[in-house]
């Protein structure tokens, strides 16, 4: 199920690099693309379950003006957490969450520093949640943290993204 898992986040990463192709050809600056890696921090419930987590990102931003863009996000966080052996068969069951998130929301740039939040649905969860976000942007590179609210279910993330098309 890993190798399937993977085989998909690598799949929708080179479409959206197929999209961020389209969009530096036609040098639309109101529409950019880019891609991010995040590392997730479990807090809460998840924190006693899970380990750090990895992610892998396609993003979308529509810039209504040089203040406001929207923004949409296609992301596969994993999380990793404690082996656990079966004591009747000794079987060593590898526990892991993998989490697809699909999201949506604004994005208020103040400065190079900017405010965002999120709304979407995380599998994985099976949840409704929300992302709030602060960050900062510079040039084609994006440096975030943001929060994750999806259920039960919060983590942290510390994200670096590029982005590919023209600002």
């Amino acid at each position: 199920m890993r190798v399937f898992t993977k085989v998909i986040a690598i799949a929708c990463v080179m479409s959206f690099m197929s999209i961020q192709a389209q969009v530096q050809a036609q040098d639309e600056k109101k529409l950019v693309s880019g891609n991010s890696f995040n590392v997730g921090i479990p807090i809460g419930n998840m924190e006693s379950r899970y380990d750090l987590g990895l992610g892998i990102y396609g993003n979308i931003d529509y810039n209504f003006n040089k203040f406001l863009t929207a923004r949409f996000d296609l992301g596969w966080n994993t999380f990793d957490g404690p082996d656990v052996t079966d004591p009747n068969t000794g079987f060593v069951e590898d526990v892991q969450m993998d989490v697809w998130e699909f999201t949506g929301g604004l994005r208020a740039k103040l400065s190079v520093f900017y405010v965002e939040a999120r709304g979407g649905y995380f599998t994985g969860v099976s949840s409704w949640g929300f992302v709030p976000a602060v960050g900062v942007r510079l040039g084609k590179f994006d440096i975030q943290g943001n929060l994750t609210v999806a259920g039960d279910n919060h983590w942290g993330a510390v994200r670096l993204g590029y982005y590919w098309g023209g600002q």
